[in-house]
């Protein structure tokens, strides 16, 4: 296998394990914690509503654009704005990991279908300039690390305070 397909696969796989592995943070988190909010920063339940957005409007939307348009286009988005318009708010955690797993099955299958030169189409995004289809394949798995991350720092920062003395350590 060669290394670049060996890269695609290991970014195929950590989206396809993201839905389990957020499920089992949100299940593991009291039901309270889940709405938090630290100031402005967003709670746990907004990070799962914006993954569901990211999937219909972020790196996976912009690979099926660079893969069936001639060098697209790709708008900068304002994910702020995007969540606040998008209703997904209202949803339930669980509702909101349904989707983000129905959706998700489906981005895999069809990512998985795709051939060297699909991932080697590029696009233009209105801020980084020329993208490849693979970057931005590297670039969904980047950021499903990065939210599933976030989920814990929110988790830790409830926590952290109730620690008392071992607040030391």
């Amino acid at each position: 296998m060669a290394f670049m397909d060996a890269k695609r696969d290991t970014a195929i796989a950590a989206l396809a394990a993201t839905p389990r592995i957020i499920r089992s943070i949100v299940g593991a988190i009291p039901a309270e914690v889940l709405t938090l909010q630290d100031g402005d920063a967003w709670s746990i339940a907004d990070v799962v509503a914006h993954v569901v957005l990211t999937g219909r409007m972020g790196a996976i939307s912009r690979i099926r654009s660079v893969v069936t348009e001639d060098d697209p286009l790709l708008l900068n988005h304002d994910e702020e704005a995007e969540l606040a318009a998008s209703g997904l708010r209202m949803e339930s955690a669980g509702e909101l990991l349904q989707m983000f797993t129905d959706e998700r099955e489906r981005d895999i299958a069809w990512l998985q279908g795709l051939d060297d030169a699909a991932f080697a189409r590029t696009g233009h995004h209105s801020v980084a300039g020329q993208v490849t289809a693979g970057e931005f394949l590297q670039h969904a798995a980047y950021h499903d690390c990065l939210h599933v991350a976030q989920m814990i720092s929110i988790a830790q920062g409830h926590f952290e305070p109730l620690r008392g003395a071992m607040r030391m350590f």
